[in-house]
């Protein structure tokens, strides 16, 4: 027998489970995993944007962008701590399963979006690696097409611990790209200044809507990941969680703004949507493109697996759906199958007790199906890549305008005006109007982008 002053197995794990969520992460951790979360290939696309739009558009772009950005973040958390909830289940409580269906889609839409980013930005990097090492100049087509090979099996990965390194190690070389990048924009106006500021324009007729989109793509998702990062803190920093998040996206929003502005003026109207390929062609830009696109590599697995979490979980409740066919039904939204009573037939005797059918087990994926979807999922975004893999620009800003700014402006502010119904009015009023200027910029910026697609 086990001694009585030995502990329990099982009772050991439910004490280091406990333990583990009363430790959680401290307000530091939370800051590193903020910038970690926020940080990516958007900030290169910052200098380009600054062409598009203008030097006093974009500024007051990226600061309307940040306040109904800090603003939704803020309103959301108000409205966890109260119910307590993920984000689509917040959006399911205000709006009821079509809530939920909205805040899924929204969210596999944009970390798809980002992966096809990824894939165009890596394939824009390689091409040139290539070139400076080979002489060779491959088709971006080809580039994109070849990253299946690296892709696929980086996505087939399902503990995202195993990336714990990587991520350390790519945080390494984003941070090394841009100290380069920004010591060579230093020196480009050093050397060869402008001969006016005044020659940069403040405001771009031509294009000043892309950047629309740009102003909320810098986020990178970062809307989907507020509730989760306030759950991991620990219980008694939990109250400071919210000024710490709103004042370190103020910190990143005014870096990108020095950063950009910076690369602009060095580079002006010749400033590429990739700013990497405005670097001198040597070792230097070798290894800046070869270190970012390192990066992004790394990255690719964790921006994608929000998405394939959700497509997942479809693909449970379409599995339980086929099996209602087979004498089960679904008595609720959650679709969970219910074993179905059949009447007793002309034959029973008295004696006989109606039969029931044995309840299913909860449908499963095998490692197999997970693998192959995983892969589907990897090789629509290359062959989306390679049809537009010279429009990033475009992809950027209807993925910003289109997606990131519904999740990040409007649905936190619509599930605090549902959820937290004793706000004081001004409150409410601010929150109806922010709501109502996110759903402008987005609609407006998603329809002018596609309206504009073909126009180089």
């Amino acid at each position: 027998r086990r001694p009585l002053d030995r502990t329990p197995s099982w009772l050991e794990d439910v004490e280091a489970r406990r333990e583990a969520r009363q430790s959680g992460f401290t307000l530091q951790q939370a800051f590193l995993a903020t910038v970690k979360s926020a940080v990516g290939p958007a900030v290169l696309y910052m200098p380009r944007g600054f062409e598009e739009g203008g030097l006093a558009f974009s500024l007051g772009m990226l600061v309307l962008s940040f306040a109904l950005f800090g603003l939704g973040a803020t309103r959301l958390l108000e409205a966890w701590a109260l119910h307590g909830r993920s984000y689509s289940g917040l959006m399911g409580k205000a709006f009821g399963p079509k809530g939920v269906y909205l805040c899924r889609v929204t969210i596999v839409l944009q970390q798809c979006g980002i992966c096809l980013t990824y894939v165009i930005f890596i394939a824009t990097n390689c091409r040139e690696l290539w070139a400076y090492w080979t002489g060779a100049t491959p088709t971006l087509a080809t580039c994109c097409a070849l990253q299946l090979l690296v892709l696929v099996p980086l996505s087939w990965i399902r503990d995202m611990q195993t990336f714990a390194t990587t991520n350390l190690i790519a945080n390494a070389l984003i941070l090394y790209a841009l100290i380069v990048l920004a010591l060579h924009a230093t020196t480009t106006i050093a050397h060869d200044p402008p001969a006016s500021l005044s020659t940069l324009p403040l405001f771009n007729r031509e294009s000043f809507y892309l950047f629309v989109g740009t102003s909320a793509f810098v986020y990178e998702g970062s809307a989907a990941l507020v509730v989760p990062l306030q759950e991991a803190v620990k219980p008694d920093r939990r109250a400071d969680f919210s000024k710490m998040y709103v004042r370190t996206c103020a910190g990143i929003i005014a870096t990108y703004i020095c950063f950009g502005a910076l690369n602009w003026i060095a580079y002006g109207k010749s400033t590429q949507v990739v700013l990497t390929l405005n670097l001198p062609r040597g070792p230097w830009k070798a290894s800046v493109q070869l270190a970012y696109s390192l990066a992004v590599v790394f990255t690719f697995p964790l921006q994608l697996y929000p998405a394939v979490q959700i497509l997942k979980s479809v693909g449970r409740k379409l599995k339980r759906l086929s099996v209602s066919r087979v004498g089960y039904v679904a008595i609720d939204d959650s679709a969970t199958p219910q074993p179905v009573v059949e009447p007793p037939s002309e034959t029973d005797t008295e004696a006989d007790t109606p039969t029931r059918a044995i309840k299913p087990p909860r449908p499963r994926t095998s490692k197999l199906e997970g693998n192959a979807a995983r892969t589907a999922v990897v090789a629509v975004l290359v062959a989306v890549a390679v049809a537009e893999v010279r429009r990033l620009d475009k992809i950027v800003a209807l993925v910003g305008g289109f997606l990131g700014i519904p999740l990040a402006f409007v649905y936190p502010l619509a599930v605090h005006l549902r959820l937290v119904p004793n706000a004081p009015a001004r409150t409410r009023a601010l929150s109806v109007v922010a709501m109502g200027v996110g759903a402008v910029l987005g609609l407006a910026c998603s329809a002018v982008t596609v309206l504009t697609w073909n126009r180089s």
